[in-house]
């Protein structure tokens, strides 16, 4: 299992070098589709009732954001990762705009896996890597426990408690009453804007 896992991390970290270069815009800009396999599947996830913390210092309670009307899209991420996590967060970045454009109003949810480390200074910091960054876009932290209970809601705990393993999970949900729509690996971000307006569309 072990092995398996670090099979997993090396084609990730494979991956995104392949894809993004010297930048994570850069393969936005270029969408390029990453050689790795993904897999959706649809679920229901009963979102805890806790608050968590934004990158500007506001508390965010995640049962009314993620249950509302409006669309929602979670991942779990942490600032210090050198892989995935910067190509998919400027993805959001430049998704955001198209949905605009496409008079989808989604709120995009980031939450830290390493809590401890991931101040909402820190978080401020890393969305501004990413050019200028969307108004809907909650880069989340809070407690070890909250974080871990946030996870375990999302199917979405991994058990070798190593972030350096973490799967490159996105959850999207396109309106009230609407399941989840889990996928499993990483999308290019035409991919990932076709998702979100399928998952818009089949709400009512």
């Amino acid at each position: 299992m072990l092995n398996r896992s670090k099979n997993r991390a090396a084609g990730l970290m494979a991956a995104v070098i392949i894809a993004l270069g010297t930048q994570a815009t850069s393969a936005v800009a270029m969408d390029i589709p990453p050689p790795s396999t993904v897999s959706r599947s649809v679920h229901s996830y009963t979102v805890p009732p806790i608050s968590l913390v934004d990158q500007y210092g506001h508390r965010v309670r995640l049962d009314h954001a993620l249950a509302g009307d409006k669309p929602a899209l979670v991942q779990f991420f942490f600032t210090s990762c050198t892989t995935i996590c910067g190509v998919r967060s400027a993805q959001i970045v430049a998704a955001a705009p198209q949905l605009r454009k496409a008079k989808i109003d989604i709120g995009f949810y980031t939450i830290s896996i390493d809590p401890d480390h991931d101040t909402p200074q820190r978080l401020l910091a890393f969305s501004r890597q990413f050019g200028d960054p969307p108004p809907s876009w909650h880069l989340l932290t809070g407690t070890e426990a909250k974080v871990r209970q946030t996870e375990a809601a999302f199917n979405a705990s991994d058990p070798a408690a190593d972030k350096m393993m973490h799967e490159p999970l996105t959850f999207i949900r396109g309106g009230k009453g609407q399941p989840w729509q889990r996928i499993l690996g990483l999308t290019t971000t035409d991919q990932l804007v076709q998702q979100i307006k399928q998952a818009v569309a089949a709400a009512p």
